[in-house]
């Protein structure tokens, strides 16, 4: 049986458009082109997750309207499992505003619609049960019911003996603090960026941060570095690994890439350094192209990647034939 991981938290729309600086309070600038992309933290992970030919689900909230049957196709070309899906009658679907410079940073402002109502009377243990991961989007704690419905599946996965992965995400970090840092106890893998681990530990050191978080609870903290690469901390292991040499376009949706090149390689048996760098190259690859999914990669295109750099074969159960090759 393949491996499976399901996720909780938002599904959006992204409304991108690159722009060629920010203008001052009051001004103005023009704009090329507006991008429509699907979009939201744990739904690019569930997608992510599928194209590296794992078995993934989704759950969560989006509106009865066309911003809603946009994500529910999406999800169903990606062969995301969505029978954990709530439609809401009331509710849009969730928006997020993505405006990205030159240098290939984005700000964003967000709508969460829909997300913010995910009903946990709907939360059906049996899409938990079996799975070898439930990812749950610290988005998911900002407001209920959608808390309580996270809470719920995290809940029922400690039961069932699932593996629980959580990222902090930057603005639960800093605006829900000690919620996250009650929910950080109760997980065994925590995905976190600098910014994030500064502000649940207080503590601006990575290195120094990433420590304290593992002292909260996970049995493994990830820490995401952005250009420098990543740092992975257990009570045994302390691995750096660095970032590839790329040409960045868009980083949106670049730490769900990393989170999903994680999971995958520590449930199918890759050892920690072989997993960062793993997750590295998903993430690396998810940044080549504008749009939070347009670049993330299927095995094939993880596996030739790392060939470029000279260390496939560290990787003996990735896929070594392009899809549709004979």
């Amino acid at each position: 049986m393949k491996a499976s991981v399901v996720s909780v938290g938002d599904a959006n729309v992204d409304l991108i458009a690159p722009v060629p600086f920010f203008p001052e309070k009051g001004g103005e600038v023009l704009i090329d082109r507006l991008e429509t992309r699907a979009g939201g933290s744990a739904a690019n992970l569930s997608v992510a997750v599928s194209r590296l030919g794992l078995m993934s689900g989704f759950i969560g909230r989006v509106g009865n309207d066309s911003f809603g049957r946009f994500l529910t196709n999406e999800f169903k070309k990606e062969k995301v499992n969505i029978s954990q899906l709530q439609v809401d009658e009331e509710i849009g679907t969730g928006l997020t505003f993505i405006l990205v410079t030159q240098d290939g940073e984005r700000t964003m402002f967000c709508f969460r619609g829909a997300n913010v109502h995910l009903s946990p009377d709907e939360i059906d243990i049996n899409n938990i049960r079996g799975k070898d991961v439930l990812h749950i989007s610290g988005y998911s704690l900002l407001r209920g019911p959608q808390r309580k419905a996270a809470l719920k599946a995290l809940e029922l996965a400690k039961k069932e003996g699932v593996l629980v992965s959580f990222d902090a995400g930057v603005y639960p970090a800093m605006k829900a603090t000690d919620l996250v840092l009650s929910t950080i106890k109760s997980v065994d893998l925590l995905f976190l960026n600098e910014l994030e681990a500064a502000s649940l530990t207080g503590i601006k050191n990575p290195e120094k941060s990433a420590k304290r978080a593992l002292k909260l609870g996970p049995n493994v903290v990830a820490m995401k570095l952005g250009k420098g690469g990543c740092l992975i901390l257990t009570e045994e292991e302390k691995i750096f690994s660095p970032a590839f040499n790329i040409k960045v376009v868009d980083t949106t949706g670049a730490g769900d890439a990393f989170d999903a090149g994680f999971l995958a390689g520590i449930i199918e048996g890759l050892d920690i350094k072989m997993a960062a760098r793993f997750a590295n190259a998903v993430g690396a690859l998810s940044t080549m192209k504008v749009g939070a999914r347009s670049a993330l990669p299927n095995r094939w295109k993880v596996e030739r990647f790392l060939r470029r750099f000279g260390n496939a074969e560290s990787y003996p159960k990735m896929d070594t034939k392009q899809p549709g090759a004979k």
